[in-house]
């Protein structure tokens, strides 16, 4: 049975509740430590584990909890019963829609409202400032008076007081304001990464899978058409046997600046799998679209890495297909996927084509 924990700020944010200030210090201080976290132990920024390891962390905050990394993960282990790679760990009924959309919300409605105190805080420092030369004016010309030469005295120093205090706000407001910023930032660069292949800065799957959906969406609506090259690097498995792991990956990398530097701006290029890699060509037909292929394969097969003074060399196969009427992201892709098997089996190093 696993081990349930309680967040009442996660609660509050599901609830769509109104954070008070205290809540958004909160916020803030989870997110940052949940990001550096999940950076620190490249954990994918997803949605979804940004939604799981929010849990842990504002359970560790609210609970006054300090643990180590291993620990936290060993925590992560006792809440949840999937692996946090895993993206489906819920039903979709189940799922916090726009976890993290949500906390960027809260962080630019902060931060407007940030800047209008800010704002409203130098226009009070000024008129203050402008009321105590007018009363240090008249405090002069009165004189001899004693009596009221002394209560200007006391309203010259309640308002020195109260544009200090002023002063101390406004600087720790700025400091809010810094501070959001920078949490604003962390969100962006999160959101991004969400999307991205570590190792290659391709687009991974969940990325492919989506734009794949996009364009079908427009092939329907408006018959534009597109084509899906998968791509496999040939015998792979051999060369991490070989060579060793950081070498495999420095193959794959080069793969990935192949797609990088030799497609058109238009195309959305991914690695899908260990060596798989996939490529969206918009506006591409079958005839053209294979000799994209051929053309990468060409050029893939004049590469090579060097490493411990042997120049390294490697090949991969290729699947192409056209976008169809009555196509699913699964049929689509089950087709390419049969067209880079037969590819595979032609003796590998060929690009295969099926409709």
């Amino acid at each position: 049975m696993n081990k349930i924990i309680t967040c009442e700020l996660y609660q509050k944010l599901l609830r769509n509740e109104k954070l008070t200030t205290d809540d958004i210090k909160r916020l803030m201080n989870i997110v940052r430590k949940e990001i550096n976290f999940l950076i620190r132990n490249n954990i994918i920024l997803s949605p979804m584990n940004y939604e799981r390891w929010f849990r842990i962390f504002c359970y560790l905050h609210e609970t006054n909890k300090e643990l180590t990394d291993l620990e936290i993960l060993g925590l992560y282990k006792e809440v949840f019963s999937s692996e946090y790679t895993d993206m489906n760990y819920l039903p979709p009924e189940d799922r916090p829609s726009g976890f993290v959309s949500k906390i960027k919300d809260i962080a630019d409605t902060i931060d407007e409202k940030l800047k209008e105190i800010i704002e409203a805080l130098d226009t009070h420092e000024r008129e203050i400032e402008e009321h105590s030369v007018v009363i240090k004016v008249n405090k002069e010309k009165v004189g001899e008076n004693k009596e009221i030469s002394d209560a200007l005295s006391i309203i010259l120093k309640e308002l020195e007081e109260l544009k200090n205090q002023n002063r101390s706000l406004k600087e720790e407001l700025e400091r809010y304001h810094l501070d959001i910023e920078k949490l604003k930032e962390e969100l962006h660069q999160a959101k991004t990464e969400a999307n991205i292949d570590f190792l290659t800065t391709l687009y991974n799957r969940r990325r492919f899978e989506r734009a794949l959906l996009d364009m079908l969406k427009d092939f329907k609506e408006r018959g534009y058409p597109f084509s899906v090259i998968l791509l496999d690097v040939d015998d792979f498995k051999a060369i991490n046997d070989k060579y060793g792991h950081p070498i495999g990956d420095l193959v794959l990398k080069e793969v990935a600046n192949v797609l990088k530097n030799y497609l058109r701006a238009n195309s959305v290029s991914a690695r899908i799998g260990g060596e798989e890699f996939a490529v969206l060509l918009p506006g591409v037909e079958i005839e053209d679209a294979v000799k994209i292929a051929e053309r990468l394969k060409q050029i893939i097969e004049n590469r090579h890495i060097k490493a411990d003074g042997h120049f390294i060399k490697f090949t991969a196969s290729f699947g192409v297909t056209q976008a169809k009427p009555g196509d699913s992201l699964n049929t689509i892709i089950e087709r390419a996927d049969r067209a880079l098997y037969r590819a595979k089996e032609l003796g590998k190093n060929k690009v295969v084509t099926e409709m």
